[in-house]
């Protein structure tokens, strides 16, 4: 516990604490020097034996070698000379007692014991005996850097972390110097090298103890050379993290009637099957240096023992030896979430058997006075009732099933080298939607308390007597994050965070699900202290627990490991444990050749059974949160876009959609029984979506992308069903597709799914980053971005392979390539793609129009970090690109080049050009009034093979531009005959882009464009 320390004030901290504020700034980066440390795969049972300094020495620029004992270290001018230096060294290292043992349990600590527990649970007529499990995998981050500066005698020290506790002591004990030498100054790594904001407080925990290893490695690089040094500890380049911790708890309950006040637990036993705690900085450990504090009080400071009194007690941990990052990066106090949870679910299950009121089962057997007027406050700020009381109130449940949960946690911390007693207290309601399964938190009540552990009575005073508004912010910033990951799917909880954490980090943790709600927070005033709770882990220790605890009064299903997702409580409700339990190999393999066997049947199936009508679901069948995540997942896909017509209710269907087999018409969607989808059943839609089977059983046209449909994950298709089941209904008969023969015969996309659909999720690639993978999983499926930017075959399919995303037609509108074939005069970096998609404009490519402008319009709807991820992903198909400053060159040159042309150009096209565009697209024209003037030297369009889009452009306008910045560009379709609009984009595409060939069969698309407006076969603007 000694590298756990309260965040000060800025106005507690002081000379003789050594902690500077972070407006004390590092030196100059050019002053700065970068190390490299080399560590076998197991730090703690390796020894170095050789290695070859004068190999790095030869690499440019490397400064120094650094060898002490275990610890070896490069230093260079460059973080890329010194990785090249550390590789030249070639350490030979000799592995201590092997890996093979390494998790195999190596001894058993009784930690606290009262009585006799075993033979009380032993005589017990009644025992409850469960096993809950946390990952471990979670609670490390991949990297912190820091920056060490040794001058004359004395260590700075600048590292990502508030909470230094007892490192200064480390420090100085490594370096063999006094702790009045040693300064640390905290920064938000965001500052320096990509922040960490997202995390939540266990990631933010675990933060702390990975920066303290690069403050060692920096601190003794930074002695050995006398200058500044930067290093970057890397958690990844270890093994793999150890998987679950597993706390098994048997209980007995004690006589009386059941719901009496006699009900209460008279033993308790509980094993935690661990790992040893690596608090230390590696950099000691590695060099032989003995720590400078003791570890006294750390069991109680973990959560290991509960802090509850019991007749018959005992609490003992397993350790187990295991040799990878995890051990050396997870923060103790974050690991104390993991026995926190054990502890209060088992409180919560022992009060559901013993039909007692599970906060009046804690009061009974927690003595501690000032932790128990924390618990009652809490309760009566949150209105609480018992289960019993609430489930007489309750009314039958319907779609929506809510909740409630306590949860308690009393731990030590350190104040410095001075334990610090922290108590935390929540009451957590939740809604499950039955449907769906998916869990949101809506309110959180809480309660937190701390004070230093002293003799003094004054000691225990709380340190604020009401919470200031930033502190109330962090604290709800901390709470909204440990719900959104405590309720997100396993890949979310095991990234450790739901925000993005670093945006140039390949391991950034994006959000896995759409549409999550942050909880109305509610802390409780009188004995809490909000000072410092960002910097306190006890605000939210109990935050797992008590989401569980709620979710199982609301569901009646006990969760025993995280994460609480909407499929896991899904397959619970429904009584499906295929999900939980694993089967035997063979049956996995049997069930997979049965389901490829039907799916085979069921694709080239001409015709298909229909799915008998369902009553539509009540009002309130689906919780909000529900809704909202498929709200999102609709503007994600673009539903309105195609379901909504011109002029017409939204979702109502009756837009044409202009294909080469004839025109087809889009459905009603909204909840109307006669010609919506009111009646159909969730079976039905999601066969739709991904089968493109219609509910009575007739096969639907590929002008659905129910191809791309199919990627979507049950968690989106659910609440994309719940959000659309919730609308208003519209009653729309929508127009009926008639196609010439023999494209009017439906049965035969039968044998078109066989040749092209592939009903298959999404499976992300683990070679590739989270965000990109984030990416993918929006534009490959509900995106959809190939169904317009990819070419199509002769029978309408997709191109895929290398034509993918190499361009198509969309709507009478050129759908421009997004790989390295784009026309585009200046190379699309993933910054611009990010604001063309987010804003509908970018400066060095235009803005969005035709079909691209409503879909802009969707995207806004989505978080930003999704719209980066999409960004991110179709970056990656043209990964050569320049940098900066060789895009600004080219952007300059080629307005320049258009400028000079405009002197040399003359007569009635040029007198066209300044009359209706000069004004708002030449900078020395006009009034800044209309907004930003977009360049037409950078425009994508007037670069393409095709005149389509510039045709458009100048025919139809852009009346109502996505982005704030533009104005609208009037159509001149009524203002122009066709010799003029043809003069006009001949012109442009002469001035703006010169090394392109004059296009080809203007007239003609022209005619073709007009003739298709004038139908009202093309697309919405």
């Amino acid at each position: 516990m000694n590298d756990l320390a309260r965040v000060p004030d800025r106005g507690e901290l002081t000379q003789a604490a050594r902690v500077a504020t972070p407006a004390c700034p590092p030196p100059a980066r050019e002053q700065w020097l970068f190390g490299e440390v080399v560590r076998p795969h197991d730090p703690h049972g390796a020894r170095l034996r050789s290695f070859d300094a004068d190999a790095a020495r030869a690499v440019a620029d490397v400064v120094a070698v650094v060898s002490r004992g275990n610890f070896l270290a490069v230093v260079a001018r460059s973080p890329a000379q010194a990785a090249a230096g550390a590789a030249a060294l070639r350490p030979v290292w000799a592995e201590v007692g092997g890996r093979a043992d390494r998790r195999v349990p190596r001894r058993r600590r009784m930690l606290a014991s009262r009585g006799d527990a075993a033979s009380a649970l032993a005589s017990a007529a009644s025992r409850l005996e469960r096993d809950y499990r946390w990952p471990l995998a979670g609670m490390a981050p991949p990297a912190a850097t820091a920056i060490a500066d040794w001058r004359e005698g004395e260590l700075r020290v600048w590292l990502p972390d508030s909470r230094p506790g007892a490192l200064r002591a480390e420090l100085a004990k490594l370096l063999e110097i006094s702790e009045a030498a040693v300064t640390l100054i905290c920064w938000h790594e965001d500052e320096h090298d990509g922040g960490h904001d997202g995390a939540d407080i266990t990631g933010r925990l675990a933060q702390a103890s990975v920066s303290h290893h690069a403050a060692a490695d920096a601190a003794l690089l930074a002695q050995a050379v006398g200058a500044p040094v930067q290093v970057r500890f890397d958690a990844a380049a270890f093994d793999d993290a150890a998987g679950w911790m597993t706390t098994r708890i048997a209980s007995a309950t004690s006589t009386g009637e059941p719901g009496s006040d006699a009900v209460g637990l008279f033993a308790y036993q509980a094993t935690a099957t661990t790992m040893p705690l690596h608090v230390r900085p590696l950099a000691s450990i590695q060099t032989g240096t003995p720590s400078a504090v003791s570890d006294v009080g750390s069991d109680e400071a973990l959560g290991l023992v509960p802090p509850y009194r019991f007749d018959h007690l005992e609490v003992a941990s397993t350790d187990t030896v295991h040799t990878s990052a995890a051990p050396i990066a997870v923060n103790p106090l974050a690991e104390a979430v993991a026995h926190v949870f054990a502890h209060e679910s088992h409180l919560d299950e022992a009060a559901a058997v013993g039909g007692v009121d599970p906060v009046a089962l804690r009061l009974r057997h927690l003595h501690d006075e000032r932790g128990a007027a924390l618990v009652r406050q809490v309760a009566q700020q949150a209105g609480w009732q018992s289960p019993a009381q609430r489930a007489s109130a309750r009314e039958p449940a319907a779609g929506v099933r809510r909740g409630r949960g306590f949860a308690y946690a009393s731990v030590l911390e350190a104040d410095g080298d001075k334990p610090m007693h922290s108590w935390a207290a929540w009451v957590a309601d939740v809604e499950v939607d039955a449907f769906s399964g998916e869990v949101s938190v809506t309110r959180v009540t809480v309660g937190h308390d701390s004070a230093a552990s002293a003799a003094s009575p004054s000691a225990f005073a709380p340190r604020d007597a009401a919470p200031s508004l930033e502190h109330a912010l962090e604290l709800e910033h901390d709470i909204a994050q440990a719900t959104r990951r405590l309720t997100a799917d396993k890949h979310a909880f095991d990234n450790g965070s739901i925000a993005s954490a670093d945006p140039s980090a390949d391991s950034s943790a994006l959000p896995a699900t759409l549409g999550t709600f942050a909880p109305e927070v509610r802390v409780v005033g009188g004995l809490t202290t909000t000072a410092g709770l960002r910097g306190s882990a006890a605000a939210t220790l109990p935050a797992a627990a008590a989401i569980a605890n709620a979710i199982f009064d609301a569901t009646g299903v006990r969760l025993r490991e995280p994460p609480f997702s909407g499929e896991r409580v899904r397959l619970a409700l429904a009584g499906d444990r295929a999900g939980a339990v694993p089967s035997r190999r063979k049956r996995h393999w049997l069930l997979a050749a049965g389901a490829a066997v039907a799916g085979l049947c069921a694709t080239v199936m001409p015709w298909r059974s229909a799915i008998a009508p369902v009553a539509p679901p009540e009002p309130g069948f689906y919780s909000a949160a529900t809704i909202e995540r498929g709200r999102l997942v609709a503007a994600a896909g673009d539903c309105a876009v195609c379901h909504t017509a011109p002029n017409g209710a939204k979702n109502a269907g009756g837009l044409p959609l202009e294909t080469p087999f004839g025109t087809i018409y889009s459905t009603n969607i909204t909840p109307d029984v006669d010609t919506g989808i009111g009646n159909w059943s969730y079976a039905a839609f999601e066969r739709a979506m991904r089968e493109g089977i219609h509910r009575d059983g007739r096969r639907l046209y590929p002008a659905f992308p129910y191809t791309a449909f199919a990627r979507i994950s049950e968690g989106d298709m659910r609440a994309l069903y719940a959000y659309l089941m919730s609308a208003e209904p519209v009653r729309a008969p929508a127009p009926k597709t008639e196609l010439a023969f023999p494209f009017n015969l439906r049965p035969l996309m039968a044998g078109w799914n066989l040749l092209f659909h592939r009903n298959e999720p999404f499976q992300p690639d683990p070679s590739r980053s989270v965000q990109w993978n984030r990416g993918a999983y929006l534009a490959e499926g509900l995106g959809h971005c190939s169904a317009c930017h990819s070419p199509r075959n002769a029978f309408g399919a997709e191109k895929g392979g290398r034509a993918y995303l190499t361009g198509g037609q969309a709507e009478g509108w050129e759908a421009p390539a997004l790989t390295s074939l784009s026309r585009a005069p200046i190379p699309w970096t993933e910054e611009d793609l990010f604001q063309y998609l987010r804003t509908g404009y970018s400066a060095r490519h235009g803005a969005a129009a035709g079909p691209m402008a409503p879909v802009v319009d969707e995207l806004a709807q989505l978080p930003e970090s999704d719209v980066r991820a999409i960004a991110h992903y179709v970056a990656s198909f043209n990964p050569s690109v320049p940098d900066a400053a060789t895009i600004e060159r080219q952007a300059r040159e080629l307005q320049q080049r258009s400028a000079t042309l405009a002197r040399t150009m003359t007569g009635t096209a040029d007198r066209l050009y300044q009359s209706a565009c000069a004004v708002c697209h030449q900078p020395d024209q006009g009034v800044p009034m209309f907004g930003v003037k977009p360049s037409l030297a950078l425009n994508t369009n007037l670069h393409s093979d095709k005149p389509d889009n510039v045709i458009q452009a100048v025919l139809k306008g852009i009346p109502a531009p996505s982005s704030n910045a533009l104005g609208d560009m009037p159509g001149f379709a009524d203002s122009f005959d066709d010799r003029q609009v043809a003069e006009l984009v001949h012109y442009l595409r002469a001035r703006f882009a010169p090394d392109k060939p004059a296009w080809q069969g203007v007239d003609q698309a022209i005619t073709r464009i007009r003739t298709g407006a004038a139908t009202g076969a093309h697309g919405v603007q």
